[in-house]
């Protein structure tokens, strides 16, 4: 049977998103990082790329060494088979009194389950995401946060064989936490497929979609359930036009190396689609996309 297919595009633009003045650095992160069964708020986020920024140096040098299978080499002065990466609190938080949320935070950091599949091996390990967190107790102090790995946590969650490369400020600026988490992953897409016109494609089912973003969560009985969001027409307009209206913003002010589109295909149960190809269109940074004038007055510039 034919694949029914309905696409959609986006919608005209508000006012983008402020990129604040951060630099165009770009961040490598492991795709298991960026594909993490988490509903991570905004704050998280910001860690969680914090974290990423702290190793970036030696992540650069063990690519340019050339494979890609060595990620414990980028941690050099590891002790008694443990990874300890520090990184600033200003470099994860933008207003000066977010530093009482860094308990908080890091509870749900300690909570969060790794799943990562060796599909050479075939076999599934499932462990938390990190060992321990610690940071300073006095305000005076307050100036690093410390994740510390197992060497097992390590190998798994630093596996680079497939990756995201996003940038910096894209992510820190984002509004919408969906927003960030979408762009993470259309970014480690490139890897996927591309068609003769240029544009990547990122497949994905409508249930594994919903669980990376932390739309659905397992009860006491380990069973699935709808969290948030849990109409299709609701996780459409918050999660993903939301998400598409605000990356296509910021690569209009080239702000942004990459905007999507999706395409549902096809429809499941109540309407709901089984999965999506994301569409992603790649864009020069600093470079704001040339808008072409529509033949007619009347005619919208993206259409339903």
């Amino acid at each position: 049977m034919e694949e029914k297919k309905q696409t959609t595009q986006s919608q005209p633009t508000a006012q983008p998103a402020d990129a604040k003045n951060l630099p165009m650095r770009y961040i490598r992160q492991p795709y298991p990082i960026s594909a993490i069964q988490a509903d991570l708020s905004t704050q998280q986020i910001r860690i969680l790329v914090g974290m990423m920024q702290s190793v970036q140096d030696g992540v650069q040098a063990m690519f340019e060494r050339g494979p890609v299978d060595g990620q414990l080499q980028l941690f050099p002065d590891m002790q008694d088979d443990r990874v300890n990466i520090d990184f600033k609190f200003s470099d994860v938080v933008d207003r000066p009194d977010a530093y009482r949320d860094v308990e908080r935070v890091a509870k749900k950091f300690m909570e969060m389950v790794f799943r990562y599949e060796d599909k050479q091996k075939g076999e599934v390990s499932l462990s938390h995401f990190v060992d321990e967190i610690t940071y300073p107790s006095r305000g005076s102090k307050r100036d690093k946060i410390r994740f510390t790995f197992t060497k097992k946590q390590a190998q798994a969650v630093f596996n680079f064989t497939m990756y995201s490369r996003y940038l910096l400020p894209v992510v820190t600026s984002s509004k919408s936490k969906h927003t960030a988490r979408l762009y993470m992953l259309i970014t480690s897409a490139r890897g996927f497929e591309r068609d003769d016109s240029g544009i990547f494609h990122w497949y994905v089912t409508y249930e594994e979609l919903r669980r990376i973003l932390g739309c659905d969560d397992k009860d006491e009985h380990d069973r699935w359930y709808r969290k948030s969001q849990k109409l299709y027409k609701h996780f459409k307009s918050d999660v993903l036009r939301t998400a598409q209206r605000e990356l296509k913003a910021l690569a209009d002010e080239g702000k942004s190396d990459c905007w999507f589109d999706f395409t549902e295909l096809p429809e499941g149960f109540d309407g709901e689609p089984l999965r999506f190809d994301f569409l992603v269109h790649l864009n020069d940074v600093k470079k704001p996309i040339e808008k072409k004038e529509p033949e007619q007055e009347t005619m919208p510039m993206w259409g339903e």
